[in-house]
């Protein structure tokens, strides 16, 4: 999807949150969308974004309930000058809206649809730890392939080439003075190298 900035005729803030902005755009045409837009502190924000898309591309494929990503971009080196991602809207009702109202087997069922989409993501093995990327994301950032995710996947079919682990984007990885250490972040393809990594990162900080 693309579009012009002139087909832009109502911009509305929607909320913040730990990360980003979210902002509902509307065009002449009446279509709406979503624009994330994260905040300077997030760290490291361009593998952060870079994973954030790839993953929630990944979980759909999985069947999973999740807005569609039209466009992204991990510089600011465009015409809105930031880094951003535009999803599908999904109109509804804010659960803390109406939570205290809800009735008891309300709530059992809600939470019982939670769970299941939990225990679906949760399902879900993968060949090596670290976070989720386009390939051609992550050679974009780093000149690394990653850990290839391709074949068959729990219910999922992957294109080959498509989707790999890359270094891992957790927060405490990366958080103050760590963002300046020059270490492997994954991918880890054993319990070993996990920990070692986490032994290099915790004693250079």
């Amino acid at each position: 999807m693309s579009c012009k900035i002139g087909q832009i005729v109502h911009f509305k803030k929607l909320g913040e949150g730990g990360l980003n902005r979210s902002f509902l755009i509307t065009l002449d045409s009446g279509f709406q969308l979503v624009a994330r837009i994260p905040y300077p502190i997030m760290i490291p924000k361009a593998y952060a974004l870079a994973s954030e898309v790839a993953s929630m591309d990944l979980l759909r494929s999985r069947g999973l309930p999740i807005p569609e990503v039209y466009a992204y971009s991990l510089t600011p080196e465009n015409e809105a000058r930031t880094e951003y991602v535009l999803m599908e809207y999904v109109d509804g009702t804010d659960l803390s809206q109406i939570w205290f109202d809800l009735k008891e087997g309300e709530i059992i069922s809600l939470m019982d649809q939670i769970a299941k989409l939990e225990s679906i993501m949760m399902s879900v093995s993968f060949p090596a730890g670290g976070s989720i990327y386009y390939t051609g994301d992550l050679k974009g950032l780093s000149g690394s392939e990653g850990v290839p995710l391709e074949g068959e996947i729990e219910g999922m079919s992957l294109e080959k080439g498509r989707f790999c682990i890359g270094p891992d984007v957790s927060p405490p990885l990366w958080y103050g003075r760590r963002e300046q250490l020059d270490v492997f972040r994954g991918p880890c393809t054993s319990y070993f190298s996990y920990l070692f990594r986490l032994f290099l990162i915790n004693r250079r900080q």
